[in-house]
């Protein structure tokens, strides 16, 4: 796959969000990899985010899967620029399988682009590729007036 310098540009800035961000540093996220349409991202087990079976608590794979829904949408888009502001305005989750005591990895692809609205669908399996869960993600991405 070649990547243009710009596309590898967004791609180190979508690595440095995830490693920024508090809540996602908390969680043990770590950016995997990205193309146009596609994020990847991994979550390192923690005991602090499972219950007492240590199956990683549902609230942990769904924040995991908002944000690498969101990641997906920001591989259309210039992530950490003053151009651009996104959010997170829906997400659907299901549950499958547990994860107990392991890492997990989350793989997300744009199902559709508008001109504000992305659509995306992530898988989340462990190690050996087992689906656990799946959601879908509904990102805004707007593109801000130049200040003059």
């Amino acid at each position: 796959m070649d990547q243009t310098a710009a596309q590898r540009q967004n791609y180190d800035r979508m690595a440095k969000a995830i490693a920024m961000t508090p809540y996602m540093r908390h969680l043990a996220m770590e950016f995997v990899e990205a193309e146009e349409g596609y994020a990847k991202l991994k979550m390192t087990y923690q005991k602090q985010n499972s219950t007492y079976g240590e199956a990683l608590h549902g609230g942990a794979i769904s924040s995991l899967i908002d944000t690498t829904g969101a990641m997906a949408a920001w591989t259309t888009a210039e992530i950490m620029t003053p151009k651009y502001f996104g959010s997170t305005v829906g997400i659907n989750v299901n549950y499958l399988s547990a994860a107990i005591g392991e890492d997990i990895f989350a793989e997300g692809r744009v199902l559709k682009r508008g001109k504000e609205i992305i659509y995306s669908d992530v898988r989340v399996t462990n190690g050996e590729g087992k689906l656990l869960a799946q959601g879908t993600v509904v990102y805004r991405i707007i593109e801000r007036e130049a200040k003059e």
